[in-house]
């Protein structure tokens, strides 16, 4: 019986070593990485942000074709497996007519797992509001606000929506004298303030928010704003990254983290979050292409700050900081010649 044993185990070895030699001689081109195993996963939610507990169809396209055809699980939750680098539409459909089909562009790098949140619309939603994208809590969805109040935040966000802010705020704050616990009134009001650069008023709605409602990603993230604006940059990265876990599909709140990463000297920091700004968020976070060649810059890379730079130029002619980016591509221009 030992030598049978023995005999065994010396199989097991020649065959393992034989493995082992035969490893040794595929050939390099053979050795990369996958490049087929990037994912795209996410969840379809209601327009209060509680799960869809129905079937939705969701379709994967790129520039050329349709590529899959899925159906979510009935928590509306869906997944794209063996997915190549590259940028991909997804498209989410209701079965019936209640909502409108909606879809996000993804620009998907190698190995990569994007996770998405495609909150549905109702199709009898004014237009003036379709443009505002708030997210509502649990806490904010089980209030029961008074008609007056809800008429006078109703036209506050159609000054919202125009720009105009101190029209917006007088209508918010009418909202929040007659039912003082609304808490969607109290934020946008706050994030009036912090649009005028009255960062004590800001601050302060925020807090009352907050107190009601810890979990509340608007206040949450808005909080981290106000530090942004008051140059503390070490709490801003607290309170976005407080955010984030809370809602962790939300592009603008990695934008801002990197800006509030960047501006504290951290550049690992600040290029992980841009990066993944610009992967999840597209056209609502192309700030993050100006930063990203500020961090870029910072290291003396050129190459990459002057693609960076270039993309943000194309994707905002008139964006918020096309002076500064402007100014950068000439430095760029001039060291490169």
């Amino acid at each position: 019986m030992r030598r049978i044993v023995l005999a065994s185990l010396g199989l097991v070895i020649s065959l393992l070593s034989t493995a082992i030699l035969r490893a040794q001689d595929i050939e390099p081109k053979y050795k990369t990485p996958d490049t087929n195993s990037a994912v795209i996963q996410g969840r379809v939610t209601l327009p209060s942000e509680f799960q869809a507990e129905r079937y939705f169809r969701i379709t994967l396209r790129n520039n050329q074709s349709t590529i899959s055809t899925i159906f979510t699980n009935k928590h509306g939750e869906f997944q794209f497996r063996n997915l190549s680098e590259g940028t991909y539409v997804v498209q989410v459909d209701a079965p019936d007519e209640s909502f409108e089909s909606i879809s996000r562009q993804v620009a998907l790098g190698r190995g990569l797992m994007i996770d998405l949140n495609l909150q549905l619309r109702e199709k009898n939603i004014p237009e003036t509001l379709r443009n505002y994208a708030h997210v509502v809590s649990a806490a904010e969805l089980r209030q029961v606000i008074p008609p007056a109040a809800k008429k006078e935040y109703t036209l506050g966000m159609k000054f919202v929506n125009k720009g105009d802010i101190q029209q917006a705020a007088d209508h918010f704050k009418q909202a929040i004298t007659i039912y003082p616990e609304y808490l969607a009134a109290r934020n946008d009001l706050g994030a009036q303030f912090l649009k005028m650069k009255q960062l004590d008023e800001a601050e302060n709605h925020f807090e009352l928010v907050l107190q009601q409602d810890p979990k509340n990603f608007n206040a949450k993230f808005n909080m981290g704003l106000v530090r942004v604006e008051r140059k503390d940059y070490l709490d801003a990265i607290t309170q976005l990254n407080q955010a984030i876990v809370i809602d962790s599909t939300r592009p603008v709140a990695r934008l801002w983290l990197g800006i509030a990463f960047l501006e504290s000297g951290d550049m690992m920091g600040a290029e992980r979050e841009l990066m993944k700004a610009v992967l999840m968020g597209g056209s609502e976070c192309v700030a993050a292409h100006y930063h990203l060649a500020r961090v870029y810059m910072s290291r003396g890379d050129t190459v990459e700050a002057a693609r960076s730079v270039h993309a943000y130029l194309q994707e905002a002619p008139k964006g918020e900081y096309v002076k500064e980016a402007q100014a950068l591509q000439q430095q760029l221009t001039s060291k490169k010649n």
